[in-house]
């Protein structure tokens, strides 16, 4: 890259802050590798006025060097801050660079005024100018967002599931801690296969009472117990765990009435899709409407929410009175507990666990083989 290449400007938005924060690093480098040595000016709304700022930055430098100018909550400005920044960006300025961040949500009210006030679809189009997109992805979109991004934060490759396995795993602000941890044990240029995932995340990852209930769900009674374990590892509240779990064994009962009335939407939603507009959304939303699952607002949670927990094929595996069984199991065990009847140890939990998964086979009375 020359001087003529590098971009004066750079614009940034959206909510996705660690992107951000990659971007401006990488555009630090490019201006260290194509420039050298650099002075780097931050805003502080703390220390100076906006205007103070931008009139420090218009001004030529004494000794002629080469300063980056760097706002980082250009979010905050007001209507007038905004277009003092939006003239001061028309002027090219000889040996000055200026990074611009914006924290917000995609099509929000905040993304609106910084679209319109610093022109950011005509400066787009302009040289020497980068504007871009930081909105986190949905979901849905994690696992193809992280095989992406591996390659510029690491310089190596992740094959599709193991950034499949990655996303289940761990929330997306955690994701580049955990591909740290990753790279630290793999060797220069070795790919990022789900062996390593499931070795470095997948071990040390604390598990979650609502993994308990969905492998509860699941009927996969090896995995449910395995999640016991580790609650019982690091402290756990057997009350929490119960509620979780009758939640959860709640909404597939309603689901599994729901669909009992309306065979079509089972149908649509099994026809599978891809997308807010493919049939199985439609279908799933529907049915997390009517099971108060959603809200007519929600359609934008339908993946998370319905899809990605799986709980509509999880209620197709248990018969209606086999849900109103379970149900009824959560609520005794939650009485016997509080009222000391049965102690909250291992056993107790793992015998709970084994009637749940074994309720439909086995009928009313569930004991161990």
């Amino acid at each position: 890259m020359s001087t003529k290449d590098l971009s004066r400007l750079m614009i940034v938005t959206g909510d996705d802050t660690f992107t951000m924060e990659l971007l401006k690093n990488r555009y630090l480098e490019q201006i260290k590798l194509v420039r050298s040595e650099f002075i780097l000016e931050t805003y502080d709304s703390l220390t100076e006025t906006l205007s103070s700022f931008i009139g420090r930055m218009m001004t030529a430098s004494l000794f002629q060097e080469i300063r980056v100018f760097c706002i980082f909550h250009a979010q905050s400005f007001s209507e007038s801050e905004l277009g003092e920044l939006d003239k001061a960006l028309d002027y090219e300025i000889p040996d000055v660079y200026l990074f611009i961040a914006a924290q917000i949500e995609k099509r929000s009210s905040a993304e609106a005024k910084i679209l319109k006030k610093l022109q950011l679809k005509k400066r787009a189009a302009a040289a020497l100018v980068t504007v871009q997109d930081c909105s986190k992805p949905y979901d849905n979109k994690l696992a193809e967002w992280i095989t992406k991004q591996a390659p510029g934060m690491f310089n190596r490759q992740i094959e599709r599931d193991a950034a499949q396995l990655l996303a289940e795993l761990v929330e997306f602000d955690l994701l580049y801690s955990e591909l740290q941890k990753i790279d630290i044990n793999l060797p220069a240029g070795a790919r990022i296969d789900k062996k390593i995932v499931e070795e470095i995340t997948g071990a040390t990852r604390t598990l979650t009472v609502f993994e308990l209930a969905a492998a509860l769900g699941q009927k996969d009674l090896p995995r449910a117990l395995n999640v016991l374990d580790s609650l019982f590892s690091c402290g756990f509240s057997a009350p929490f765990a119960i509620s979780a779990i009758f939640r959860h064994f709640w909404s597939l009962f309603k689901i599994k009435n729901f669909l009992e009335k309306n065979p079509a939407l089972l149908k649509q939603y099994n026809a599978g899709g891809f997308g807010e507009s493919s049939p199985q959304s439609k279908a799933a939303f529907e049915i997390g409407r009517a099971c108060n699952l959603l809200t007519e607002n929600d359609a934008k949670k339908v993946y998370p929410v319905i899809i990605k927990p799986g709980v509509i094929n999880q209620s197709q595996k248990f018969t209606g009175a086999g849900l109103r069984r379970i149900l009824g199991l959560l609520q005794q065990f939650d009485v016997e507990v509080k009222t000391g009847k049965t102690e909250s140890s291992p056993r107790t939990l793992q015998m709970l666990c084994y009637r749940i998964a074994r309720v439909c086979e086995y009928g009313e009375s569930v004991s161990p083989p």
